[in-house]
């Protein structure tokens, strides 16, 4: 990568209008980068249930805006990032071509933050700008950009970005209006996607970086932050009922977890400096004799020794500063991704989308160091980073068409992460719903074969067994997910309609639609399904509950079955 220095005798461009035009340079390449995906559709990758099955983003006026702040999906607390859907929805309805547009216009602005964080922290418009030309183009945060529900990240993304703006604007300018719209704006990021919830502590990074000394007044400045942090994230791990029930990864000891976690950075910073191999869905580790592989148990060393050693290499106390705080930026504000085994939770890419940020501006900051101290190697820094650029570019164009359809993402994740069940049951799922009924089949097995205790596969392939009236397979399918996963909602609503309709086991159904609704107290199938039961077993007003509850949910399948029975 190329830093131009005073040293190399090369006369830097200083006017801002120069820069300015930089910007829009780089504005338009990302949207030729991302241009191929904006044509792509609602991927069955969590679209389905975040965004085409949502009732709530098709219903947005300003009495229904409460109801996102009291509700959630996919176990998240999401509330800002599902009223930027339903603003979508009321721009372009179910046309997913808004959706995504969406998303590439925050990320557009993300790019804009970024070069003004980078201009705050660094002081030089060169420097800030190839970093922000390294977060444009840089192929590791395609999956965030081109995937309308990664829309979280970038939502949560443009308002810590604003935050951390801010509140250098305070430390630099004490003035309280600038920590105010920094606080403001930390909220919005977390109620956007909690997992920025400690930023915080690293403000007190800034302020070390900044030469601020501590005091009772730097931690009093930052009490709201921990405040909204702290109130937001219990929140957020209320709404979590999927944490110790993960549906796909085999069990894993404390100690395994710790060792994953290292190994999970560690691809983080490799990735951020050589992206080769990305895929969507990355494949857990396999232990063999109780043991994970050997690297793993290096992990932590090899993440330690790096900013170890380039505090070592470095005698700069300010660079030394540098290296600290912006390794903290990416440590602190990607550890509480890492705190879930989820499905497709390993190393994904999407987690790195503004943590990284932190790790380009310390590549920035040490090429530039490089280039001062041997001027020389200008000359080859030149087509290097030509390559490099033209490189990322290429290559995130091709990773965006990628996220186009559901059967493409999936096909090239298998290619890439050939071991990665998860791959092949999403896979599943498309041919399902396209009615390939026996390529669905051949996935889920693929997937069963590869991780025998993934519940939400046998969930999955029991339905295809149902559908092909297989009903002795698909009550064994849907059985063996819920002993691999006692709190699969969906699976024992699943079973319940097995007993309902086709075994004809009512008190069998009633007590799995019962504890559907324990586990998820708003689960509308359930209720309605239930009070279908309900109506055949002659109790109506228990029915009619039910059926009113559906409506409350935001349903409208039952709106019929209450006009006719529960006047």
């Amino acid at each position: 990568m190329l830093l131009l220095t005073m040293k190399t005798k090369i006369v830097l461009p200083n006017n801002r209008q120069i820069f300015f035009v930089g910007i829009i340079i780089i504005l338009l390449m990302t949207g030729l980068i991302y241009r191929s995906s904006l044509k792509g559709e609602f991927l069955s990758y969590d679209d389905t249930e975040n965004v085409v099955n949502n009732p709530l983003i098709r219903n947005l006026t300003l009495n229904t805006i409460p109801q996102f702040f009291h509700s959630e999906k996919l176990y998240m607390y999401t509330p800002l990032t599902f009223l930027s859907y339903a603003l979508d929805y009321k721009i372009g309805g179910m046309d997913p071509y808004w959706f995504r547009f969406t998303n590439l216009l925050l990320n557009l602005l993300n790019i804009i933050l970024t070069f003004i964080l980078a201009l705050q922290l660094l002081n030089k418009r060169i420097l800030a700008l190839f970093v922000a030309i390294l977060f444009a183009v840089h192929p590791i945060n395609v999956d965030s950009v081109a995937w309308i529900s990664a829309r979280s990240n970038l939502l949560a993304g443009t308002f810590i970005l604003l935050s951390i703006i801010f509140y250098l604007f305070y430390i630099k300018k004490f003035n309280y209006w600038y920590l105010t719209l920094s606080v403001l704006t930390y909220l919005l990021s977390i109620l956007s996607k909690s997992s920025f919830v400690l930023l915080p502590v690293f403000l007190f990074f800034l302020d070390y970086l900044q030469r601020r000394k501590w005091s009772a007044k730097t931690v009093i400045e930052k009490a709201p932050y921990f405040l909204f942090g702290l109130m937001i994230g219990l929140v957020t791990l209320f709404f979590r009922t999927d944490i110790g029930y993960s549906q796909s990864v085999a069990s894993y000891s404390s100690i395994d977890r710790i060792f994953m976690l290292f190994y999970s950075l560690d691809g983080y910073l490799l990735k951020a400096i050589l992206p080769v191999n990305l895929s969507e869905i990355y494949t857990y580790p396999v232990k063999i004799n109780g043991f994970l592989p050997i690297l793993y148990y290096f992990s932590p060393i090899i993440f330690i020794l790096i900013p170890v050693f380039l505090i070592i290499s470095f005698k700069s106390k300010d660079l030394q500063k540098q290296i600290i705080t912006y390794f903290l930026f990416f440590l602190l504000l990607i550890i509480p991704t890492q705190s879930v085994i989820i499905e497709d939770g390993f190393m994904a890419n999407r987690y790195g989308y503004i943590p990284l940020i932190g790790i380009f501006i310390l590549l920035v900051v040490l090429i530039n160091i490089i280039v001062m101290r041997f001027p020389t190697i200008i000359k080859w820094l030149i087509p290097l980073t030509i390559i490099i650029f033209i490189g990322f570019s290429v290559h995130s164009y091709n990773r965006s068409k990628v996220w186009r359809t559901t059967t493409i993402l999936f096909d090239h994740a298998i290619s890439v992460s050939p071991d990665a069940s998860f791959a092949y049951n999403g896979r599943g799922m498309a041919k399902y719903l396209n009615n390939d009924f026996d390529g669905a089949l051949a996935d889920y097995n693929e997937a069963i074969k590869l991780n025998p205790v993934y519940s939400t596969c046998f969930y999955n392939r029991g339905i295809v067994f149902y559908n092909d009236q297989q009903y002795k397979e698909a009550l064994q399918d849907y059985s063996s997910a819920i002993k691999l996963n006692s709190k699969f909602a969906s699976c024992y609503d699943a079973r319940g309609i097995l007993y309902m309709d086709i075994i004809g086991n009512d008190s069998l159904a009633l007590l799995d639609y019962n504890q559907a609704i324990q586990i998820n107290p708003k689960f509308a199938q359930a209720f309605y399904n239930r009070g279908i039961l309900f109506m055949r077993m002659q109790n109506t007003v228990s029915a009619c509950n039910d059926f009113r509850k559906v409506k409350q949910l935001g349903y409208s399948q039952a709106n019929e079955l209450i006009e006719r029975y529960c006047q």
